[in-house]
Formats: C-alpha cells, sequence, structure tokens
C-alpha cells in the first residue's frame, strides 16, 4: 500500500505532464522534469490569488495552492535542466495567461464571454488542482 501512494502522483504527474490539455499553458516536462509543470501552476495560481485581492474575496483556496506550488517548484528547481530565466518566463506566460482569462470573466460586457472566461478559468487550473490530491 505504501508503495502505490508515492507512485500514484508520480503517474499522475507524468500523464498531466505529456497530455495535450486544450485551452491551456502547460508545457510539457522533458525527461520527468517537472520544474515547468510546477512553474506554469505556480503562475496560474499567482493570477487567481491576485484576482481574489481584487475581489476583496476572504479564504480563497488559491493562496495555500499557490504557496504549495512555490514549495514544489523550489524543491526540484535544483534538478531541472531549465535556466532560472527560462522558469520564470513560464511562470509568467502562465500568469498572464490566467490574468487575462479573470480580467474578461470579470469586466467583459458581453455575459457570454464572460462565462466561457470563467469556465475556461477553472478548467486551466484542473491539472494543477489535480497534482494538489
Amino acid at each position: 500500500m505504501g508503495i502505490s501512494r508515492i507512485l500514484s502522483p508520480a503517474l499522475l504527474c507524468a500523464a498531466l505532464a505529456h497530455q495535450p490539455a486544450p485551452g491551456m499553458a502547460l508545457p510539457e516536462a522533458p525527461d520527468n522534469d517537472l520544474a515547468p509543470l510546477f512553474a506554469a501552476c505556480l503562475g496560474r495560481y499567482s493570477a487567481q490569488t491576485e484576482d481574489a485581492w481584487n475581489a476583496y474575496a476572504a479564504d480563497d483556496p488559491a493562496e495555500a495552492n499557490r504557496a504549495t506550488f512555490e514549495d514544489l517548484l523550489e524543491a526540484v528547481r535544483p534538478a531541472s535542466a531549465l535556466s532560472g530565466p527560462q522558469i520564470l518566463q513560464l511562470r509568467l506566460e502562465a500568469k498572464f495567461a490566467q490574468a487575462r482569462l479573470l480580467s474578461v470573466a470579470r469586466f467583459h460586457t458581453d455575459p457570454d464571454r464572460k462565462r466561457r472566461a470563467r469556465a475556461q478559468a477553472a478548467l486551466a487550473l484542473r491539472p494543477c488542482a489535480a497534482l494538489l490530491l
């Protein structure tokens, strides 16, 4: 039973990293390098956290999730083939993509566009949320 607890998250990480997902800016993780995946999730949750701050939302789970991905990225970064600036670029690209969706979801005048952007923002976080289960 102990080995399955260790293997399940590892298999999930590998599956999520190598599976294309429509509408998501999660990069592939070459050679089991999880830094790109964790950087993208950190970026997306950073945007969610800022959106919650701007909306004065209390007790938003995005901040705790962002902190978790920050710790995960820090743990795998030394072994990553990517440089610090490359990791930062992945993180910022994901953050800006998520922030754009959240901006449309909050401020667009077309209710249908707002609904689609809100759904797309939630969909983009699903692979990241699955890693935290």
